[in-house]
Order: structure tokens, then sequence, then C-alpha cells
């Protein structure tokens, strides 16, 4: 388990969707539990979007989602690339038995 100094450095590379699978669970879990560091991480999402917009002058429809929503829309990526590689796995070892029955 991370700890709140740990996952405070990772607020920007969460944001910039650059965290490793393993870097990224470990954040949400985190995040989950731990207040102080959800306050924090919404602050730094509004600033840090805000000056984006600010900054490219972009649409603000660019930066429709806010910082709940990045943290679900996370979990639900990661969700998805955890049931990807257990179908890995699945298929790895049905390959391997038919390869085994086949001998």
């Amino acid at each position: 388990m991370m700890e709140c100094k740990e996952i405070q450095k990772l607020f920007i590379p969460f944001i910039d969707d650059k965290l490793s699978v393993s870097d990224l669970a470990a954040f949400l879990d985190h995040m989950d539990t731990c207040k102080e560091c959800r306050e924090e991480y919404d602050i730094y999402y509004t600033v840090i979007m805000g000056m984006r917009y600010l900054d490219e002058r972009q649409n603000i429809s660019e930066f429709k989602l806010d910082s709940e929503q990045k943290l679900h829309s996370a979990a639900d990526y990661l969700l998805k690339y955890r049931i990807l590689l257990l179908e890995k796995y699945i298929l790895l070892a049905v390959l391997c038995i038919g390869v085994i029955l086949l001998l």
C-alpha cells in the first residue's frame, strides 16, 4: 500500500494518463480509502485542467471530465484491462490443455 506522499506524486501522471497498470491500481485503491488525498486530488485536477484550458484556449467541452469522472473512467479502464488479461490466461490454459491432449 502506498503512502499519501507517494500517491500525491502520482496526481499529475494520473491526470495525464501516464501511470502503469500497477501504479494505477495502487492509486485508485488509495483514493478509495483516503479522504485527504481525494480532496487534494480534486484541487490539483481543477487547477491543472483550468490552467490547460486557459493556456491552450481550447473549447471548454474538451475538458468535460471532472475529477470524479476521471477516477471512474480510470477504474473502468483498469477493470477492462484485468478482464482482458484474465481472458488471455484462460486462452493460454485452453491451448496448453489442447496441446497436452494431442500428445
